[in-house]
């Protein structure tokens, strides 16, 4: 019976954990500073042949259309996938900056605009207890590279998932979309 007992309220401390957290993102700068082993793979994987170029990198929360608490998500993720990107950028070799609005970009220099489509934040809780990929998170994103011209030369959509958590999945597309503008420009 006690152990029966002890049971139910490690459940029910799993449970209130798990869902505790109203945002999904992270609440230091832990994850920034987590290499991961991505960057001897950027490095590797992003051969351009001149290694100053110039990217001013817009990030954008996306649709217009949702209530206050996922702006609030959406805006944290687009914050820390916003850094993310520019470091990774800058480690490959370009010098990359972070921009707020349209306005601030430089006429001359590459312009790298990044949407979130959609985001789903998933269920922490699902994610520990029952595992197997329930309460995954998603994020699909839209990706837009202007010439230092001002024309659109590249343009995409993609999106993975994760049962790990959020920050798998903004860095996996931050590195996609690298690989994409390094392949284009190089």
């Amino acid at each position: 019976m006690k152990k029966l007992m002890l049971i139910n309220i490690l459940i029910c401390v799993a449970l209130i954990a798990g869902c505790h957290s109203r945002s999904q993102a992270p609440k230091s700068e832990k994850y920034m500073q987590e290499d991961n082993g991505v960057n001897a793979d950027i490095i590797s994987e992003t051969a351009t042949g001149d290694k100053n170029l110039n990217i001013s990198v817009l990030m954008d929360i996306g649709d217009d259309n949702l209530s206050q608490p996922q702006i609030d998500q959406r805006e944290q993720l687009n914050d820390w996938m916003g850094k993310d990107l520019v470091r990774m950028l800058n480690k490959a070799g370009y010098k990359a900056n972070l921009i707020e609005k349209r306005s601030q970009h430089k006429p001359g220099i590459y312009l790298l605009k990044v949407t979130i489509v959609r985001y789903s934040a998933g269920s922490k809780a699902a994610r520990i207890i029952v595992g197997f990929g329930a309460g995954a998170v998603s994020l699909d994103t839209r990706y837009e590279l202007f010439a230092p011209s001002g024309n659109l030369i590249l343009s995409d959509e993609h999106g993975v998932g994760s049962s790990i958590e959020w920050t798998s999945c903004a860095r996996k597309l931050n590195k996609q979309t690298l690989n994409a503008v390094s392949n284009k420009i190089k």
